[in-house]
């Protein structure tokens, strides 16, 4: 059933316009639609209306049960699905169908054969514990080239892997044989299971050793490597805070299923007051705004109703149909 998009008319010099609005159920709402009837029925010895081209039958009243029913129903499931998600979500390994070969480049010679074989142990026992494939490259001050070592790091990273699994891990020492700095580069599909926290602690760990002991490059790497990868899908406090909230809203969904599944159970649709509704009016009003001498009256199209324009600018007082034609 059609409804109105919008319009607008002006009138003394203004212009007004307005937006249609489609009721929640076109054939059973409370707002006047083009074709619509106004019905009156008793609830509890008072009187509601509802506006519908048609009157509200049992057959209708036991539709409105089902659709509640399928509600309850899809409710539910969204409910269920969402409790399930909060208790069994966890950071999970990550699929290796990529080429997971350990790749070092110790370009400086920072590394001895011992340290370079102690590293890549380390970074099978990292893959084999997160399908995150790590790599390791040293190089020099000059290779960067003046650029940054994370606009370097990156370049690498698409020019070497063809995938968003592997982390690579980037050392430069300076010319001056003292100082030095290094930069992480982490594919996107790692996220599955190297959370935030995780790379910020390799961060932090890789950091920390280097501080304390800039000889040992490998021991550092292994370490932070170590470390992470223990920690490698457990809970961190970024997890427990979302899946928290998914199981929260998982059992109010349940929680609101449940109760109105039991309410839609005891509804009897035959004791629904809307059966007995009547049309309303069914002639033409006899209450109502009386014009007075002088005063512009209007009839309504819809259901007959006299009125002054001017007391009434948007609706008619009886029907509640919408005002658009002005003379």
């Amino acid at each position: 059933m059609p409804h109105s998009s919008g319009g607008g008319h002006s009138h003394g010099g203004s212009h007004r316009s307005r937006r249609g609005s489609k009721p929640a159920d076109m054939r059973f709402g409370n707002r006047y639609y083009p074709g619509a009837m106004r019905f009156r029925f008793y609830r509890n010895g008072t009187p509601e209306y509802y506006y519908s081209d048609r009157p509200y039958t049992l057959q209708e009243a036991k539709k409105e049960k089902t659709r509640s029913f399928f509600s309850s129903f899809f409710t539910a499931v969204m409910g269920i699905f969402c409790t399930i998600v909060g208790l069994f979500s966890f950071p999970h390994k990550i699929t290796t169908d990529y080429n997971t070969e350990i790749v070092i480049r110790d370009k400086v010679q920072l590394l001895t054969t011992a340290e370079e074989t102690e590293i890549s142990e380390a970074f099978r026992t990292f893959l084999d514990k997160t399908g995150v494939t790590p790599a390791f490259y040293t190089i020099t001050e000059e290779e960067k080239q003046g650029r940054s070592l994370e606009s370097y790091a990156y370049d690498l990273y698409i020019k070497t892997f063809d995938d968003e699994k592997h982390w690579l891990v980037v050392y430069c020492g300076g010319n001056d044989g003292t100082s030095w700095e290094w930069e992480g580069m982490i594919g996107d599909d790692c996220g599955g299971i190297i959370t935030d926290s995780l790379e910020d602690e390799l961060t932090r760990r890789m950091q920390k050793n280097l501080e304390n002991n800039p000889n040992n490059i490998s021991g550092a790497v292994i370490d932070a490597f170590n470390t992470i990868g223990g920690k490698a899908g457990g809970f961190s406090f970024k997890n427990l805070r979302g899946v928290g909230l998914t199981l929260i809203f998982g059992l109010l969904c349940l929680y609101a299923a449940v109760k109105k599944f039991f309410k839609t159970l005891k509804t009897d649709p035959s004791a629904d007051p809307r059966i007995n509704s009547e049309p309303y009016p069914e002639s033409e009003p006899e209450a109502g705004p009386k014009p007075g001498p002088g005063s512009r009256t209007t009839k309504c199209e819809h259901c007959g109703g006299e009125f002054d324009m001017d007391d009434h600018t948007t609706a008619c007082p009886f029907c509640g149909a919408p005002l658009e034609n002005w003379e």
